[in-house]
């Protein structure tokens, strides 16, 4: 006895289009080229949403906070220096452990251990005692670029019973040239719990600086030198050349406040411990290097990718769902009901749409709304005024399927309303549907950057808001390739990705498109 064939249900039906729609659309050169690139926009979507912090989107926006700070400015990519662009490197040396620590009783004892202390330009001797650590990290300048500065990092850990604010700290940050002149670049005095970072800066060098090489220059000017300076030597009052070799970064930590001894006990107990992380800002930065602010251009980027891929996505199926319901439903039924939608579709075709989304980003903004509320509602703006389209070709597709004589038939034998519609003309208008979807995704993307360089800021780094910063300090980001080029090539390849599936799945449904 044969079985009786299993009906297929409209999803699975779905599900079994798509399949072989995919396996179809991998048959041609173009269909696997977008493809591809579909499949590494997914893949960086989910490495973004693995690395980047939750609270991404609010770092971003302060642009005077960590991490940003402690970046280089408008840093070139690091991978330039191999195109030849002459670079200073940034580096970092993390979690670094003293080379030396021990309770000081003399200032004899702190000179033998850090002599920098007394050999710096313009050193004055000082009478400490407590107990004392010793980091010390080389770094090699071998372009002519300066580094912009010099960045030291703490890691303070204590057990509970330790009170850090009884215990302060001298900080002293000393570069020792490869001339052999020692500078002392930056001092800090602080409670434990206030230890924080410090930065270079000029104060502590400047007149023994200017003395030393007998400059005609103000303590204003050094302020603004005073990079240059470190890493440089003087030709005139105003000229320098970088001073090319290797650099040793000396910190002095110099504990008081409690007897030195039981700081030595603490440390060596673990109860208290001290890292700390020194930064030499060059000019190069990382894979994409850095904006005026700091930020990390590459992770502004790899954001992009899972937000271009949602509004995308959302904003195109939203358009062709609507759009396609309501054409089928205007096509099938007629009448009144036909009238109503023609008549809602005209409505909306002559609505402006541009106008309306500056008046809600305004409105959007006027009110505060940030991230991916904001987001939505431009979204939403979108999907409301874009349905039309869909909804038109639907329409005549229904129509025609409508008048079919398989259509005649199976309402003789009692098909109901919703069989024919879901068993017989959506699958039909389906490939359709699908090319309108793809085609669709790279329009919301555009369309959401656009918004962004006209000044909508929903508070998302998206590609398009990255080139809205840009344009906002097109004086400084002209000459800044590396924040204007990437996210608009991005854009662009994300465009062509959809274009390509788009053309393959107008080839595959549209026979006189093949080749012969």
């Amino acid at each position: 006895m044969s079985k009786m064939p299993v009906k297929e249900s409209f999803i699975s039906y779905i599900a079994r289009s798509i399949k072989e729609g995919l396996r179809e659309v991998l048959t041609y050169n173009m269909g696997r080229v977008g493809l591809a690139i579909l499949v590494f926009m997914v893949v960086m979507s989910i490495y973004s949403i693995i690395v980047l912090p939750g609270d991404f989107p609010a770092m971003w926006r302060y642009v005077t906070e960590p991490p940003w700070i402690y970046n280089p400015r408008s840093a070139l990519p690091s991978w330039v220096e191999y195109l030849g662009f002459d670079v200073s490197e940034t580096r970092t040396y993390t979690a670094i452990r003293p080379q030396e620590s021990r309770v000081i009783i003399n200032p004899d004892d702190l000179f033998r251990y850090a002599p920098e202390v007394e050999r710096a330009l313009g050193a004055r001797r000082v009478a400490l005692i407590g107990y004392l650590e010793v980091y010390r990290v080389e770094y090699n300048l071998d372009s002519r670029s300066y580094p912009q500065d010099i960045i030291v990092l703490f890691n303070v850990k204590a057990s509970e019973n330790v009170n850090l604010t009884n215990i302060r700290v001298i900080a002293l940050l000393y570069v020792t040239r490869p001339d052999d002149v020692i500078l002392k670049i930056g001092e800090l005095s602080v409670s434990l719990n206030m230890l924080n970072y410090m930065k270079a800066t000029h104060e502590y060098f400047s007149l023994p600086y200017i003395s030393y090489y007998n400059l005609n220059l103000t303590l204003e000017e050094m302020k603004t030198y005073f990079n240059i300076a470190i890493f440089g030597k003087p030709i005139t009052s105003r000229e320098f050349e970088s001073l090319r070799g290797t650099y040793q970064i000396t910190l002095v930590l110099l504990y008081i406040g409690i007897d030195p001894r039981e700081i030595s006990r603490l440390i060596a107990d673990r109860s208290l411990s001290v890292s700390v992380d020194i930064k030499v800002l060059g000019t190069s930065y990382g894979l994409l290097g850095t904006d005026i602010y700091g930020r990390d251009l590459f992770m502004g980027l790899l954001f992009g990718f899972p937000v271009a891929l949602t509004i995308g996505f959302l904003v195109s199926l939203a358009i062709v769902a609507i759009g396609l319901t309501l054409g089928v439903i205007s096509g099938y039924f007629g009448g009144r009901i036909d009238e109503i939608i023609q008549r809602a579709i005209d409505i909306i075709a002559n609505i402006p749409l541009l106008p309306i989304l500056i008046l809600v980003g305004v409105a959007i903004q006027t009110q505060g709304w940030t991230g991916w509320p904001a987001l939505s509602i431009i979204m939403i703006i979108l999907v409301a005024f874009s349905w039309g389209g869909v909804a038109i070709i639907s329409r005549s597709m229904a129509l025609s399927i409508k008048s079919e004589p398989y259509i005649e038939a199976a309402k003789a034998l009692g098909a109901s309303t919703t069989r024919i519609i879901f068993r017989h003309i959506i699958p039909q208008i389906i490939p359709y549907a699908m090319a309108a979807l793809v085609f669709g995704v790279p329009s919301a993307i555009i369309a959401e950057a656009g918004l962004s360089v006209l000044g909508i800021d929903h508070g998302l780094p998206t590609w398009g808001r990255l080139l809205a910063d840009a344009q906002a300090n097109r004086g400084v980001a002209y000459n800044m390739w590396w924040w204007v080029l990437p996210p608009g090539l991005l854009l662009g390849l994300f465009s062509f990705a959809f274009v390509a599936l788009g053309f393959t799945l107008e080839t595959i449904v549209e026979p006189r498109l093949r080749r012969r």
